[in-house]
């Protein structure tokens, strides 16, 4: 079987109000992730998926896979099975890739579940408005937000999707190339297709670098706020996703200001995607945030409105 046996495809119900998980709809075949028809009102349940209820989101139950003959000569996976052995032949990718891959696949989805299930909603609606808000309804890549960036260039985002700043912290380097991006787009497609969403965020929520060597949100979480993720507020959460496109840059501790107008920009975000009203987002950016700095805080006394 191939290593990029697809991931099962999501449906969107509404569930139990007591529950994380749904149960998981089967597809006929391997493929109903690319083929199976969208229903007419496919984008706006996409666009509101994080701001329905805990209960609302897609399951992560452990997906099986499919012992299919189509699976087997599955043509997608096939192709990229065989770009990924040229890439990993003339040594594009690291030499240990194959553990790298194994340490994100060998994640079990109960694991996952429970984990993510600990977190405040309102930091995965901040992780998803700010860095890519198309998260449940694109397959690794994001043409939409890869076309605003090179229209914007140089002053527009990266157009990275979550998936690609995972592949990108997991096998690749920061270098800036047009061979790097190929690379990092093949892996991304890979990545989605082998595994589902929500293995995705909390492998991005668990390696991701947020400044002064720290490395995931638990961590950061503790370092910045002294408190365990479940327990932060919707500013402090906004306050951490505002670190990520620039961890030295918008680090807090150094740079208070610069932290504070970041986080207002995810706030602006989360109020845009509709996970946030104006006037709770204008309450936040409006009060000073406090870290745990050696008995000490720090407060940015400037107030920034959005």
């Amino acid at each position: 079987m191939s290593l990029l046996s697809p991931a099962p495809a999501f449906h969107f119900v509404r569930g139990h109000p007591s529950r994380l998980c749904l149960r998981l709809i089967t597809t006929a075949s391997a493929s109903a992730r690319f083929t199976a028809p969208k229903p007419a009102n496919f984008r706006r349940e996409v666009r509101s998926l994080c701001a329905l209820p805990r209960a609302a989101l897609p399951s992560i139950e452990q997906s099986r896979q499919s012992t299919s003959s189509f699976v087997l000569y599955d043509p997608v996976s096939f192709l990229l099975d065989g770009v990924i052995s040229l890439l990993r032949v003339f040594r594009f990718l690291p030499s240990d890739f194959c553990d790298r891959w194994q340490h994100i696949v060998d994640i079990t989805e109960k694991d996952a579940e429970a984990w993510l299930a600990r977190l405040p909603f309102h930091l995965i609606q901040a992780v998803t408005a700010s860095e890519d808000h198309r998260f449940f309804s694109h397959y690794g890549i994001d043409l939409h937000g890869i076309a605003r960036a090179v229209v914007n260039y140089p002053n527009g985002g990266g157009g990275s999707t979550i998936t690609q700043q995972l592949v990108k912290r997991v096998f690749l380097t920061s270098e800036r190339t047009i061979s790097r991006k190929f690379i990092e787009g093949l892996l991304s497609l890979m990545v989605e297709k082998r595994i589902s969403k929500w293995k995705i965020l909390y492998s991005y929520l668990k390696k991701m670098y947020w400044g002064n060597g720290i490395y995931g949100i638990e961590s950061a979480s503790q370092f910045y706020f002294g408190k365990r993720p479940s327990s932060l507020s919707v500013g402090e959460s906004a306050m951490l996703v505002g670190i990520l496109p620039g961890p030295e840059l918008l680090n807090p501790l150094k740079y208070p200001k610069r932290s504070k107008s970041s986080q207002v920009k995810v706030l602006r975000r989360m109020v845009s995607a509709g996970y946030l009203e104006m006037e709770k987002a204008v309450q936040i950016a409006r009060e000073p945030f406090y870290l745990c700095s050696e008995n000490k805080f720090k407060c940015a006394k400037e107030l920034i409105n959005i």
